[in-house]
């Protein structure tokens, strides 16, 4: 019987002890503006391949030649980042966006958001 309480005792130990330790997985961190400029960059390239249900659609090719220099972070909010990418081929300017986890919210040829 002290064998079979022991064997519980450290069995419920661990099993609290493990849960205590992993309480902050939930937590998610906050991506910089040079981390939005890069997913906004790589969001671009993708939309060039493939329609995602933004606003601007599906990218002609001409936008896989820009460039990481032709993306500003126009405004830091306390949720989002609006980023704009400049295409100097077709002088057409594109505005993304981006969750402070990395989300692409929205992507747009105005920037009303």
């Amino acid at each position: 019987m002290k064998k079979l309480l022991t064997v519980l005792t450290l069995c419920s130990g661990l099993i609290c002890g493990n849960v205590s330790a992993h309480g902050d997985h939930d937590k998610r961190g906050v991506i910089s503006e040079q981390a939005a400029i890069s997913i906004a960059n790589k969001s671009l390239t993708q939309m060039t391949f493939k329609e995602f249900g933004f606003e601007v659609g599906k990218l002609d090719d001409s936008w896989k030649s820009v460039t990481s220099a032709n993306f500003t972070v126009v405004s830091a909010h306390d949720s989002f980042y609006i980023v704009s990418a400049n295409n100097i081929g077709n002088d057409n300017t594109i505005y993304l966006k981006i969750n402070k986890n990395g989300q692409v919210l929205e992507v747009s040829h105005k920037n009303e958001f």
